[in-house]
């Protein structure tokens, strides 16, 4: 699996049958997602590198900011749908392939990015970089609270809104650097934002029950005026897959996508499964 401007979605095959056969990708709500430090990290960040540029009688202000702005924001989610830069991973394989039994779907990420902004899911690089001291951001909410210590006009506040607005809308593009090795594009949702998604559906399981919204990438596609088959570049086997490349363009073929059975590719990934 190789080229330029491929992005690789690690999933089983139940998935890959809703994505290539329905035309359907789902929206996960990230606050669910492994990273339990998910729209938290950026925010947490933030606040350090704005203190860090106030002298530290003014840190309860900056405290009293940050929770007076953000009340809402714990209740606020985005709903993504992720991808990798890299092709036949062993770590992606093993956390999102089913430990390499299930399969790799490989997108053209120019008609991913224009399906994503036709559909209010923009498709955004993940940011790992823990040092946001350097951002324009850092700046601006020292130079308001600054200004606090004089009282803050209306127009002040409106600015005060507004640079909160931006932060919680950039708080699903930054992971903890831990997880860099994910190399992670995502499809996703602006913090309540989800409205423009659709009606909400759930998936049940024995102990828990999953929200998360749908993206018709094949209706998506029709307006856009792009082959869907065009979207996928290669479905690879996973490593310990049980399925072979016959049956899987067999399948293509009865599913009525027969051109992607030209696509499939098995993984050389050496993942030992125990």
């Amino acid at each position: 699996m190789s080229g330029n401007k491929i992005l690789y979605h690690y999933t089983d095959f139940n998935a890959m049958r809703g994505i290539v056969s329905n035309g359907e990708i789902w929206l996960w709500n990230l606050r669910r997602m492994n990273d339990s430090q998910e729209m938290q990290y950026y925010i947490k960040e933030l606040k350090g590198a704005v203190k860090k540029q106030l002298p530290e009688a003014l840190h309860d202000k900056t405290d009293l900011l940050f929770e007076e702005n953000l009340k809402d924001f714990n209740s606020l989610s985005s709903y993504a749908s992720c991808f990798s830069e890299y092709a036949d991973d062993a770590a992606q394989w093993a956390r999102y392939g089913k430990n390499g039994m299930g399969v790799c779907i490989a997108f053209d990420m120019e008609l991913l990015s224009k399906i994503g902004e036709a559909s209010h899911t923009p498709l955004c690089k993940v940011n790992y970089n823990a040092n946001v001291e350097e951002s324009e951001i850092v700046k601006q909410l020292s130079d308001v609270i600054k200004k606090m210590a004089d009282g803050v006009s209306e127009e002040e506040s409106d600015e005060v809104r507004e640079l909160f607005h931006n932060l919680v809308n950039s708080s699903p593009l930054s992971k903890h650097p831990s997880f860099i090795s994910e190399k992670e594009y995502r499809l996703v949702s602006l913090p309540g934002d989800k409205e423009r998604l659709g009606k909400p559906h759930f998936y049940i399981e024995e102990t828990n029950i999953k929200k998360y919204f749908i993206l018709n990438l094949r209706d998506v596609c029709k307006k856009l005026g792009i082959e869907y088959v065009d979207l996928f570049k290669e479905i690879c086997i996973g490593p310990q897959a049980r399925v072979t490349k016959d049956i899987l363009a067999d399948y293509f073929i009865d599913a009525g996508v027969s051109d992607l059975a030209d696509k499939i590719t098995v993984s050389e990934c050496p993942l030992r499964r125990f």
